[in-house]
């Protein structure tokens, strides 16, 4: 178990290593070992810097982890995939940071509104 740890640990390393700002780097740290789920990170990165900027540093590490990474490093480009996927769904077209949060939060609302239905004899007042 714990040299599997250690892999990973040398594989984040790689993909992270000299990242900026080092907020980011932070960040992407946390979500690439599991401690922070990748739509958290994507949230908590727009808190500190800007769009560009995030979208610069998960292209880096995405880019690292198709040319860096070893047999062993599968969860990490895992975890590196997922949080892409994410960013790519959510931020990738927004470039004003003001809209990034709104765009967010209907993207995740919109699916829940159009698929609630009062139950029978329930008004939908």
């Amino acid at each position: 178990m714990s040299s599997r740890i250690g892999m990973e640990a040398e594989a984040i390393s790689r993909l992270t290593d000299d990242l900026q700002p080092p907020a980011i780097r932070a960040i992407l740290v946390q979500c690439l070992i599991g401690e922070l789920a990748p739509s958290a990170a994507v949230s908590r990165m727009l808190e500190v810097d800007s769009p560009s900027t995030m979208r610069a540093a998960i292209d880096d590490v995405t880019h690292r982890a198709a040319t860096l990474s070893r047999a062993g490093d599968t969860m990490v480009r895992d975890r590196v995939d997922e949080l892409t996927q994410i960013f790519v769904e959510k931020v990738s077209d927004v470039t004003d940071a003001g809209n990034v949060g709104k765009a967010m939060s209907e993207k995740t609302e919109a699916p829940v509104r159009r698929s609630w239905r009062p139950a029978e004899g329930d008004s939908a007042r």
